[in-house]
């Protein structure tokens, strides 16, 4: 389809979107099913496959309580997932890491569909590329949006 394609609807991005979260979805199970982890414990690895986080942190991303964050941080660091270590900053404060195991693990199941993209991507114009990025980031803001806020 082209710009011009008369029978392109923007009803078509939600149902774009749609299929792409079920993709992900059904990639996120199968990836926490081989490292015997469940979802949420793989959405906190994905935060620390970003950055270090405070437990705090992690709660109030995932929504957890301090205790399920404390029984989540001792199921991944009884896996060899994510560590704890000093905060620096705060000597009563804990900072978790992910650790070398959690991207020899991880990374396989994720790096195809990252080359994938890169490959896919690579065949678009500068045009195509900045409408593809501004679009799933525009997705991202809505998804960010309909959450409630407290």
């Amino acid at each position: 389809m082209t710009e011009s394609d008369p029978t392109m609807d923007p009803a078509d991005l939600v149902s774009a979107c749609r299929r792409l979260y079920a993709a992900i979805d059904t990639l996120d199970a199968e990836a926490a099913s081989r490292v015997g982890v469940t979802r949420n414990d793989l959405r906190c690895l994905n935060l620390l496959a970003e950055r270090p986080a405070k437990p705090g942190q992690i709660g109030a991303k995932l929504g957890l309580t301090s205790g399920s964050v404390t029984a989540l941080l001792d199921r991944l660091e009884k896996a060899g997932l994510a560590m704890r270590s000093r905060d620096p900053n705060d000597r009563r404060g804990v900072i978790i890491h992910p650790t070398d195991h959690l991207f020899d693990v991880l990374g396989p199941i994720y790096a195809g569909v990252a080359s994938r993209i890169r490959e896919v991507g690579g065949q678009y114009s500068p045009d195509e590329l900045r409408a593809a990025v501004k679009h799933l980031n525009d997705a991202c803001e809505a998804y960010e949006d309909a959450v409630p806020k407290v």
